[in-house]
């Protein structure tokens, strides 16, 4: 069954739906946050299907790819939808992606077609003047993700809802396979430039079937705040499909912004949000926190990258968190929200309908409980491949479809798996891993540090890399002055060397920042920490921080044993 065919199946008389009983058709879907204009169930497969109309015109066919790029909006569901009524792979794009990044999708890609948020329009315009002359048919087909009465003037490029082809009908989908690619979605590209990520109808339709039980007490009495972009396979997921099985309103909010999602709480009773630890950060410290009644939030699901112990507590909530990447559809494990403060910093138990294994990265061999491996896992939401890269899928996959992740996690006794950190950004230390993760969930239980993000400097006097630690102080950068950052810097090192392996501290430096680099789904950009030590660090500076010997707070050396008060 294709992804469309499942949240909106088509009337079969005397026969039931397959999977789960669709909500009213006329309940509320979305919401936008701050226009308040509204979309219904029963609007969106109809306009989809007269929008398909009008895109299958223009050229469009059954299996082409049509990129999407903007930032959250009713216009972005409807493009999305639109895109699968016209059996064509829906590839959505990062809307802050600078000229290059997007014609490096639209290229790899092959899309024929392309929604834009005007806004946008400047950065597609950049991307396209460096495109191949073989890249000249997506300029014909560039639509808008605006209302009409929003387009920009002496604008030659359609909206939306001008593509709308009511007297072709409504088309009755065909019975797309169920292996055929849904979604085209293109990883962080930690490693080189992003790949494409196939995610299968089947892919999309395991995942909403394993998704249903954590979301089974929400109905249409709930509401959801969608302040994750669209574009990531989290909030493309969790946001733009999950909620349509159980009636569920999502309230749709552009982008991340500390005041209108504490306003949108508030305004619209939002009784569950999704969120990265970014975010939760930025709540935890904001000063505005207390200005309004967020007695309706009774549950808060994150994910996408690592939530410490510390950040959980400080946030003084009960809320699941999950794991999963782009390449699983996301969702591999959960962690109910009645098990959260029990298993505080764990991503939960596997879910259902999947297997892990955490395995030795060296031995290949599985490791014992309790002890780090790399986590590999194996089930129906597991991507098809990347796209027109089989050198990349075939190293992702070990014999028996399992799905290697490159994350280090470890599992204890009752079945609880806990991220240690990325296999390639461990810092190795004198052949010691340390995993930059472990630190900042460390250096974010300082009382006066607000964020925090580590990698690994190498040294050459010592051959050897050197973990640094970039801080964002609380209150702010700009309160301190530059002997306060040092003396600040100074205090936290020695906090660090008090409570850490002498492997792990940090002998690269602690430098205040006013932000820790971040990608739009929370992951710390450690390509750019890297860059700026470089400009901060010549290779003498390196050498004279490898002399550095912490002390712990009884003056004993990082080499030296404490000596015990008789």
């Amino acid at each position: 069954m294709n992804t469309f065919h499942y949240l909106f199946p088509p009337k079969q008389k005397g026969r039931p739906p397959r999977f789960y009983a669709p909500p009213d058709p006329h309940s509320l879907a979305f919401v936008d946050g701050l226009t308040g204009r509204k979309l219904y169930r029963e609007e969106i497969p109809v306009q989809a299907a007269w929008a398909s109309n009008g895109l299958r015109t223009s050229g469009v066919k059954r299996g082409d790819v049509v990129c999407i790029f903007g930032l959250n909006s009713l216009e972005w569901i409807s493009a999305n939808y639109t895109i699968l009524a016209t059996e064509a792979i829906v590839s959505p794009a990062n809307a802050a992606y600078q000229p290059h990044e997007l014609l490096h999708q639209l290229v790899d890609s092959g899309a024929k077609a392309i929604f834009v948020a005007p806004a946008l329009l400047p950065v597609l315009h950049a991307a396209l003047d460096q495109a191949p002359e073989d890249l000249p048919l997506i300029r014909k087909r560039i639509f808008l993700l605006c209302p009409p009465d929003e387009k920009p003037v002496d604008t030659p490029y359609r909206c939306i809802e001008e593509l709308w082809d009511k007297a072709a009908g409504t088309r009755r989908l065909t019975a797309t396979e169920d292996m055929n690619t849904s979604y085209l979605c293109y990883s962080s590209g930690t490693t080189g430039l992003a790949k494409g990520v196939e995610t299968s109808h089947h892919n999309m339709t395991s995942q909403l079937q394993l998704l249903r039980a954590p979301y089974e007490k929400l109905d249409y009495r709930d509401r959801i705040l969608g302040v994750l972009p669209f574009s990531h396979i989290y909030g493309l997921t969790l946001l733009v499909h999950q909620p349509l099985t159980t009636g569920t309103p999502v309230v749709i909010l552009p982008k991340w912004d500390e005041i209108k999602v504490l306003e949108s709480i508030e305004k619209y009773k939002i009784s569950w949000s999704l969120f990265v630890p970014p975010m939760l950060i930025a709540l935890v410290n904001s000063k505005h926190f207390d200005n309004y009644d967020l007695s309706s939030l009774h549950g808060i699901q994150t994910g996408a990258a690592p939530c410490s112990p510390e950040l959980i507590r400080a946030f003084e909530s009960r809320f699941p968190i999950g794991y999963g990447l782009t390449e699983t559809s996301p969702v591999t494990h959960v962690m109910q929200v009645r098990e959260g403060s029990q298993h505080q910093g764990s991503i939960g138990c596997i879910a259902p309908t999947y297997q892990a294994r955490l395995v030795d990265p060296v031995s290949g061999v599985d490791v014992q409980i309790g002890e780090p491996g790399e986590l590999w896992v194996r089930g129906p939401s597991v991507m098809k491949g990347y796209w027109k890269n089989i050198e990349a899928t075939r190293n992702a996959f070990a014999p028996g479809g399992w799905f290697k992740t490159g994350d280090i996690a470890t599992v204890d006794d009752d079945g609880y798996f806990h991220i240690v950190d990325r296999l390639k950004e461990l810092i190795k230390y004198k052949g010691f891993q340390v995993p930059p993760a472990d630190l900042e969930s460390t250096l974010l239980g300082h009382p006066r540090v607000a964020d925090a993000g580590v990698i690994g400097i190498y040294s050459h006097a010592q051959a050897t890399e050197l973990p640094r630690a970039y801080i964002v102080p609380k209150g702010g950068l700009d309160k301190l002055s530059p002997a306060q950052q040092q003396q600040l810097a100074d205090q936290v090192a020695q906090w660090i060397d008090d409570r850490v392996s002498n492997h792990k501290r940090l002998r690269g430096g602690v430098v205040c920042v006013d932000a820790i680099p971040k990608s739009p789904s929370g992951k710390i950009l450690r390509k750019e920490l890297r860059e700026r030590a470089k400009s901060e660090l010549g290779v003498e500076a390196i050498a004279a921080l490898a002399k550095r010997q912490p002390k712990n707070s009884q003056g004993a050396t990082a080499e030296e044993p404490v000596k015990a008060k008789l």
